[in-house]
């Protein structure tokens, strides 16, 4: 009996060896930067009311719009303003900032958006996700838009 639990005791020390030899070792706690300079690991900054795993961002054009020749070839286009589309995913973490978020009032992203001649103005939820699961955290999925010139 007591080789056994040798045995059970090796074989979880060596788990924990090669544990802390995989990359996401690293994303225990605080990492050093070697030669990469200029470069973002992780999100930028907190967001109220959740703790924050992922933004998304994306930006394109309300819409593009060809112009066709009379052989049907593009020949020019038509190029809207920016719009722009933001999701911000995390463990619910209280009730102010995202989680107060209600549609048709501007609400405020702390973490930026200002790509590609984004537009500035208010960002308006669209649709929010809130899943609960039986062994997982609270977590929400929320997605906001904001279009050039409406504040």
């Amino acid at each position: 009996m007591k080789s056994l639990i040798v045995i059970i005791a090796n074989f979880v020390a060596g788990l924990a060896a090669t544990f802390n030899r995989l990359p996401h070792a690293a994303e225990c706690g605080a990492i050093t930067l070697v030669n990469a300079s200029g470069y973002q690991r992780g999100v930028s900054a907190d967001e109220t009311g959740i703790n924050v795993e992922e933004v998304s961002v994306t930006i394109k054009p309300e819409f593009k719009e060809f112009l066709m020749n009379k052989t049907n070839e593009k020949i020019g286009f038509a190029l809207a303003p920016a719009e722009l589309d933001i999701s911000v995913k995390g463990e619910i973490s209280g009730n102010t900032g995202i989680m107060a978020a209600v549609f048709g009032t501007a609400t405020t992203i702390a973490n930026t958006t200002a790509y590609a001649g984004a537009p500035t103005t208010g960002k308006y939820l669209d649709e929010m996700t809130v899943v609960q699961g039986r062994a997982a955290w609270k977590n929400v999925d929320a997605k906001f838009s904001a279009v050039a010139g409406i504040n």
